[in-house]
């Protein structure tokens, strides 16, 4: 039974640590965005650049949502599998 605890413990640090990771991980991507999104809007000099940047901002927005969605489903596959084996007392 303590054996148990002490692992549900660590597992419970580790996810403190991997919240906090991803948190810091995802305001540095957000903050690189947003000055890429400036830097794009200083440099439209038309419609047809605005619309541009629109389109290109837009494509890398929607590309760091799928990689986030991804890397929180690969990490709650892993957590299924770690609280899976915590129950059974093999992990």
């Amino acid at each position: 039974m303590m054996n148990l605890l002490f692992r549900a413990l660590c597992l419970l640090g580790e996810e403190i640590a991997f919240a906090t990771n991803e948190m810091l991980d995802r305001a540095q991507t957000e903050t690189h965005l947003f000055g890429e999104y400036l830097s794009k809007m200083a440099e439209a000099h038309s419609v047809n650049d605005i619309m541009t940047m629109y389109t290109v901002c837009g494509q890398h927005q929607i590309d760091f949502v799928r990689r986030d969605c991804e890397r929180v489903f690969a990490h709650a596959q892993r957590l299924i599998g770690i609280w899976s084996r915590l129950g059974q007392g093999t992990g």
